[in-house]
């Protein structure tokens, strides 16, 4: 509500009102206030006076540039705020409406020609691609368009009112169980490499930490307090779209929350123990030379050995069953977020969690059984 009643001592009728609401100047919000009013007829008018004001303070220059054009603009200029992965997914994005191939040639249209409905027939055109595609083309078109606001080429975001759909993928989230951990970490072990010896190492952290691929692959040593019994989580990889020399360990983390000092689980403080030993570099996953290792090309490893054993694996799996097993063992949910690192408590409920079927089915039986149900029938109809 843009307009509040407020109490007050000095008035005379004992209340007073205020005006608070935001606006966007040029893509950048800002939030405006002003109290005292003695009626709400009159904050009323001093609100849509204000908005008229800032409404008409949006200046936009006179530009003929083509999406493309700001769209380079953009990689130039207002890239730097952003996350590399972020920005590597912006250039992924690039060959669905640029050029030849494009669903719809957008980027040699004028942006300011560029409307609700243009996009939105672009995106209806897509229906029948991935929608997790499309919500990442979405996204990428989105920093263009809010870029090309601040750039004072144009006022409005058309992007914000297209509605995206797409071929969802309903395929059920895999949880592994122990079993399958354990049988995946023989294969790998069973490779009897330096490097494959590096990746099953990889495997136990993941497990055991729900740490994300890249920051796993980017831990060193001097991480892990084997006397406290914790680990300094606060680099990850660089990776995307680059050859192995150029991988990197930066301290750019997801999120803030994402920088954090996590306990180290007994049972892999052991394993770690007689990995030091046999890894003499300072990097922890890496190749019998001391240098980092790709996660693509580890995840391409895993991939085949997920194939051979006809169990379903992906890294980011292990994160999936790490958070499942603290929701399964009634963990408390403030307890999962923070081990989780996650910036947002919405995540780690509704993203992550997966009771698995058998628990849902137990639940079911516990609370149906007969003399359950006789028993709920005796007490007082809830209203």
């Amino acid at each position: 509500m843009s307009i509040r009643k407020k109490p007050s001592k000095k008035a005379k009728n004992g209340y007073v009102y205020e005006v608070n609401f935001t606006y966007k100047i040029n893509g950048v919000s800002h939030r405006y206030w002003k109290g005292g009013f003695k009626t709400k007829k009159e904050a009323q008018d001093h609100e849509n006076q204000k908005r008229m004001e800032f409404a008409n303070s949006t200046t936009v220059f006179e530009c003929h540039k083509t999406l493309k054009e700001v769209y380079d603009e953009f990689m130039e200029i207002g890239s730097n705020e952003f996350q590399y992965n972020t920005i590597y997914n912006t250039k992924k994005t690039l060959h669905y409406w640029y050029g030849k191939d494009a669903t719809m040639d957008l980027g040699n249209i004028p942006i300011r020609d560029i409307g609700y409905r243009t996009l939105q027939q672009f995106f209806n055109k897509r229906s029948n691609c991935g929608k997790e595609c499309n919500v990442g083309i979405k996204k990428a078109l989105t920093r263009i368009f809010v870029f090309a606001i601040r750039s004072e080429y144009i006022t409005t975001n058309p992007v914000e009112y297209v509605k995206v759909t797409g071929v969802e993928n309903k395929q059920e989230k895999h949880i592994l169980t122990y079993e399958e951990f354990k049988m995946f970490l023989q294969e790998l072990r069973n490779k009897n490499t330096f490097e494959y010896d590096a990746i099953s190492v990889a495997v136990l952290i993941g497990f055991y930490t729900g740490l994300r691929i890249s920051e796993v692959m980017a831990l060193q040593k001097e991480d892990f307090d084997l006397e406290e019994d914790t680990i300094f989580v606060h680099r990850k990889l660089n990776y995307k779209g680059k050859k192995k020399k150029d991988i990197e360990a930066v301290e750019q983390m997801k999120s803030k929350s994402s920088k954090a000092v996590i306990p180290l689980p007994a049972i892999l403080k052991q394993e770690l123990i007689v990995w030091f030993k046999m890894n003499p570099y300072e990097n922890v996953i890496c190749d019998e030379d001391g240098n980092l290792l790709d996660p693509d090309c580890t995840g391409n490893k895993l991939r085949t050995i997920s194939n051979k054993l006809g169990i379903p694996f992906h890294f980011h799996l292990l994160r999936h069953t790490y958070t499942t097993s603290l929701v399964n063992a009634h963990v408390d949910v403030k307890v999962a977020q923070e081990l989780l690192r996650h910036a947002n408590f919405n995540t780690t409920m509704s993203i992550y969690a997966h009771v698995d079927y058998k628990k849902k089915q137990s639940v079911v039986n516990q609370v149906f059984c007969g003399e359950n149900v006789v028993k709920t029938s005796k007490n007082k109809t809830l209203s």
